[in-house]
């Protein structure tokens, strides 16, 4: 693992809001680019809510990035699947492009810092293991950490 660059973004949420990356500074977040339409999204869900159970205690935080769908049908999908986390709308792709992501789902996990220190392609287990234990490594750093 790598200190890679750190990066940002403000998009609006299933309800309207801004919501900025910034909220959610010291904890260890896991960005997640979807789509309604990708099957492998939408398989990893339900490891990534047993991630979120198994972690709720802890200074961590999934946010779902849906990428290039229109609102209505983000809300529905989102709905549907009983999404546990924050839903952000990229509606024109720039954040998922800015990030330099080419595949759906891909997930950049954040160090406490805001710094991106590992980045998925394609679905995963997110419950597994060695996963956990790369989060909860993350997380026993300090958030000041350089």
């Amino acid at each position: 693992m790598s200190d890679g660059p750190q990066l940002g973004f403000t998009l609006l949420d299933l309800t309207g809001q801004q919501r900025s990356l910034d909220e959610f500074s010291g904890k260890v977040v896991v960005v997640n680019f979807w789509a309604s339409w990708c099957r492998p999204c939408i398989e990893e869900l339900p490891s990534i809510h047993r991630l979120i159970e198994a972690m709720r205690e802890k200074p961590f935080a999934v946010i779902g990035v849906n990428v290039a769908e229109s609102a209505l049908r983000v809300r529905t999908a989102a709905g549907r699947l009983g999404m546990k986390f924050p839903v952000l709308l990229d509606t024109d792709s720039r954040v998922f492009k800015g990030w330099g992501a080419t595949v759906l789902p891909t997930a950049h996990v954040l160090d406490r810092s805001g710094r991106v220190r590992y980045i998925g392609r394609g679905p995963l287990e997110w419950d597994r293991k060695d996963i956990v234990a790369m989060l909860n490594e993350l997380l026993e750093q300090s958030h000041h950490q350089e």
